[in-house]
């Protein structure tokens, strides 16, 4: 069971790991979260596969090409105890 103030983030991948949360809890903050990285592909065999790389802070972001980056836009839960 998750303590208060922790928090999780919502979509369909990310809730498959949440299966067990208490429905009675309240919700205390919500909102939008992003994560921006650096645009990785890796190489398995014959096929191609993108991962996050490197996180880049907001700050940073004019350093890069855009076509370089990738942002994760995510929802981000917050529960009461």
């Amino acid at each position: 069971m998750r303590t208060a103030q922790e928090s999780f983030t919502g979509g369909f991948v990310a809730c498959l790991g949440y299966t067990g949360i208490d429905r009675s809890r309240e919700v205390k903050r919500h909102g939008l979260s992003t994560d921006i990285h650096r645009k990785e592909q890796k190489r398995a065999g014959a096929a191609m596969y993108k991962t996050p790389g490197e996180k880049v802070p907001v700050e940073s972001i004019s350093e890069f090409a855009f076509s370089d980056l990738e942002m994760m836009i995510y929802t981000r839960v917050v529960l009461e105890g």
